[in-house]
């Protein structure tokens, strides 16, 4: 029996696989409210990642950085804000997939989604009033008859 289960055996073990959208092999991506969450596997580990911000915001910058470590205080270890090297401020979580079973898998994933769903919106009306450009929020056209 294998310890190492696949993407596809994980969505479906843990009710998740309606949810999710193929983006690729190996890499799905879940809606949580007005929030969305990349899941993948790469090599040998397994990560969610809600990309929220494209840069830190222009204004503020140190009280932004600020609040995203305090919200990592607040995840408890769950999830964790970072800042990647071409600039998207992200939520993510990751772990080795190795012996990784459905519940672990719905909880990384789920956690990452509804913290991501929870934070968005209060940075945004914060730190992203004039930027709404730089956020992962997309704008659609409305419909023309």
């Amino acid at each position: 029996m294998s310890t190492t289960p696949t993407l596809e055996s994980l969505l479906k073990d843990s009710n998740l696989a309606e949810k999710a959208q193929e983006v690729d092999k190996n890499l799905v991506r879940l809606q949580w409210g007005s929030a969305f969450v990349l899941v993948g596997i790469s090599g040998s580990a397994i990560v969610a990642i809600a990309p929220l911000f494209r840069q830190p915001p222009n204004e503020k910058h140190t009280l932004f950085l600020r609040k995203l470590l305090e919200h990592n205080a607040y995840m408890g270890g769950m999830a964790s804000f970072a800042i990647q090297p071409d600039g998207w401020v992200i939520l993510h979580a990751g772990r080795s997939i190795k012996g990784m079973d459905a519940d672990e898998f719905a909880t990384m994933v789920a956690g990452v989604g509804r913290f991501a769903d929870q934070f968005d919106d209060t940075l945004i009306a914060e730190f992203y009033v004039d930027q709404k450009q730089d956020t992962n929020q997309v704008q659609h056209p409305e419909p023309t008859d």
